[in-house]
């Protein structure tokens, strides 16, 4: 089974009102290179699943919401607390229990989150695909030194 895993799309990184000057992602290219992405994954009868980051936020009073253009297609949505999505031990548990074998990550950011989500899966032994189209990324000077970095740990960099 495949799985998209869609990383931290939300209001606070992403959304009209996000901080532009801290997050500087092309919200209005690549979300709707994701939601392209997601109804693929949709109509091809594999998981969507969408993490959110509490990382940043230390009160629980506060959730993260996904922003508003995103498409919803699944309640499949797991928190992190730690840059890797696969610290979340249900989210992992999610997936094994899906026969989840190959990933796909899209969201932000390239460098960081999604980096790191995507060599910790390769550790936990599943396929993983980083879609470039879809991702974004705050510091796109370091962004070739991150997915030389990837390749190297057997990650695909689809183009």
């Amino acid at each position: 089974m495949k799985a998209l895993l869609v990383i931290d799309m939300q209001e606070d990184y992403v959304g009209e009102n996000r901080n532009r000057k801290r997050f500087t992602y092309q919200s209005d290219i690549l979300i709707p290179r994701i939601n392209q992405r997601i109804l693929e994954f949709d109509n091809a009868g594999n998981l969507v699943v969408y993490v959110i980051n509490r990382f940043f936020y230390q009160t629980n009073k506060y959730i993260p919401r996904l922003v508003t253009e995103l498409n919803i297609d699944s309640n499949e949505i797991f928190e992190k607390n730690r840059a890797s999505c696969f610290s979340n031990h249900k989210l992992r548990q999610f997936l094994s229990d899906n026969n989840v074998t190959e990933i796909e990550m899209v969201g932000v950011d390239g460098n960081y989150c999604i980096a790191a989500s995507a060599l910790a899966a390769r550790k936990s032994g599943l396929s993983v695909i980083v879609n470039h189209q879809c991702i974004g990324v705050a510091n796109i000077g370091k962004l070739r030194k991150t997915l030389s970095r990837l390749e190297k740990a057997g990650v695909t960099i689809r183009e």
